[in-house]
């Protein structure tokens, strides 16, 4: 299965599930303790639409905001912090893709390296 948000998109994606946190927090504790005990039922729903709609709002907002950052990730370039306006600076794509060619060539010489002591244990 595919992961659409990776960590750097859960990092900024996490301005808004603190917020989640604390109207979920504020539900659970107007559902366990009444503080408004004189509340009838119409005040009660309208007590729970009030934490609820913010809730379900925010929640698909931080679901496509999270969709857009990620997709414009994919699109285009991605620069570290602070260096989007700097000459000559590498995207995250680049440094990405010359640290897994500098991987292979040190996997492909410990290959041949071990190749080479097993040919002389063989002699």
């Amino acid at each position: 299965m595919a992961r659409i948000f990776d960590r750097d998109t859960l990092l900024d994606l996490t301005v808004n599930v603190i917020p989640l946190g604390i109207i979920l927090f504020f539900v659970v504790a107007f559902v366990l303790v009444d503080p408004f005990g004189g509340l009838d039922f119409y005040g009660r729903v309208l007590q729970m639409g009030l934490l609820a709609f913010p809730f379900v709002a925010l929640a698909i907002l931080t679901y496509v905001s999270g969709k857009a950052i990620a997709g414009d990730e994919k699109r285009s370039a991605v620069f570290f912090q602070g260096q989007a306006t700097m000459e000559d600076a590498k995207t995250k794509h680049e440094v990405e893709a010359e640290i897994e060619a500098e991987q292979e060539a040190a996997d492909a010489a410990a290959a041949d390296a071990a190749d080479a002591a097993d040919a002389d244990d063989e002699e």
